[in-house]
């Protein structure tokens, strides 16, 4: 992905500032490269070395058979589809019910396409599918499970069993590890999401489309033309929501008035992900000396070394298939995606509202009605085709 050359982009703010009426055609180079990098085909997601499960079809059938399984939590009332259901394999309300009708603290994501994604969780507690799959499993609010559950489960249930052998040369009930039959659950579950992808979608056909009007010079006259500037110019967008899965998966404080208990986001999870056994450099990752596990100590110097990034912050969700996953943001705050529009044109939340400090690209952005109606149809544009 090409950053802004510093020239054109100071160019183009001068005159954009003030207001110039011979404003920097759109797209420049830099601009240009920005769009060549947003679209995509059908790309599998790369593989998960510390997984050796994560693509094998068996794993990924006993993995929707468990998804679905309400008996893998404590109450017996509670699956994983239960908070990832529909089209959009999330819930239609800001949070979602789980075991005693406890709520979930944060807006459930959608699942759709997450094998694309490098961390896990609104605050990155999880840096891996699996290791994400059981953090649901065992929260008390939510499935209240534990390998005993899990165990007796699989155990009573005879093709889990077989299935479970099959893939893992043990029993569930001859796993005596705790931790190791929990890695296993997470990681046929984690081979079962990594099956629900929705990428081709209209944006794509229209960037590929955009992208050949420039070269002809045509690109004004393009129904995508006001969409793609003013989410690459005006709108900012593209500074987050970058590359074929429109994310930079990295965290941001937006502004968001939050006053739940994990407001602090990724300052309060990062010691806690990289002494977790169940992380990529753990004894249950399946590649623990490999590229994932050598990320974590960065990733923990990191936030030693600038606090202030990491405090109120919270992971950049894909926007593929936004339409179909509203609510929105970690709170589920936002109810439409004019309501999330509004949010980023007036600069987030009042100050005292969330804690730390707002990311410094969060800024008012003055958008017009036309703008925001351009974005609202590219943002609808970017569902994926059912597979």
């Amino acid at each position: 992905m090409t950053g802004f050359r510093p020239r054109t982009a100071v160019l183009a703010l001068a005159l954009l500032g003030a207001g110039c009426e011979s404003e920097v055609p759109f797209p420049t180079d830099d601009e240009l490269d920005q769009l060549s990098a947003l679209h995509t085909q059908s790309v599998k997601p790369e593989a998960d070395p510390t997984n050796k499960w994560a693509d094998n079809p068996d794993a990924a059938s006993l993995g929707q058979r468990l998804f679905e399984d309400p008996k893998l939590s404590r109450c017996g009332t509670v699956s994983c589809k239960s908070c990832h259901a529909g089209e959009s394999y999330t819930v239609e309300t800001a949070t979602a019910e789980g075991c005693g009708g406890h709520q979930s603290e944060r807006n459930p994501p959608s699942l759709l396409n997450v094998g694309y994604s490098r961390w896990f969780m609104w605050d990155g507690r999880a840096d891996r599918l699996w290791s994400q799959a059981v953090l649901p499993l065992t929260n008390p609010i939510e499935m209240d499970s534990d390998a005993t559950v899990v165990r007796t489960r699989l155990s009573e249930e005879p093709t889990y069993t077989a299935g479970y052998t099959q893939l893992f040369g043990k029993a569930p009930a001859d796993e005596s590890d705790p931790d190791r039959l929990m890695a296993n659950l997470g990681k046929v579950l984690a081979a079962y999401q990594r099956t629900l992808n929705r990428t081709d979608a209209p944006f794509d056909a229209d960037v590929r489309r955009f992208l050949q009007a420039v070269e002809a010079g045509t690109q004004e006259k393009d129904p995508a033309y006001l969409g793609l500037k003013t989410f690459v110019r005006k709108g900012q967008c593209v500074v987050c929501h970058k590359g074929r899965s429109l994310s930079d998966d990295k965290f941001h404080n937006l502004g968001l008035k939050d006053t739940g208990a994990g407001r602090r986001g990724q300052a309060d999870v990062v010691d806690t992900l990289v002494s977790w056994p169940l992380n990529a450099a753990g004894p249950y990752s399946d590649a623990p000396s490999g590229i994932d596990a050598a990320r974590l100590p960065t990733l923990k110097a990191q936030a030693q070394s600038k606090p202030t990034e990491v405090e109120g912050a919270f992971r950049t969700p894909t926007l593929r298939n936004v339409a179909l996953s509203a609510p929105y943001m970690h709170t589920g705050a936002e109810k439409t995606l004019e309501d999330v529009i509004n949010f980023y044109n007036e600069g987030g939340d009042p100050a005292g509202t969330f804690v730390g400090v707002r990311t410094e690209t969060i800024v008012k952005l003055d958008l017009s009605s036309e703008e925001k109606q351009a974005l609202v149809t590219l943002l609808k544009s970017m569902t994926g085709a059912a597979k």
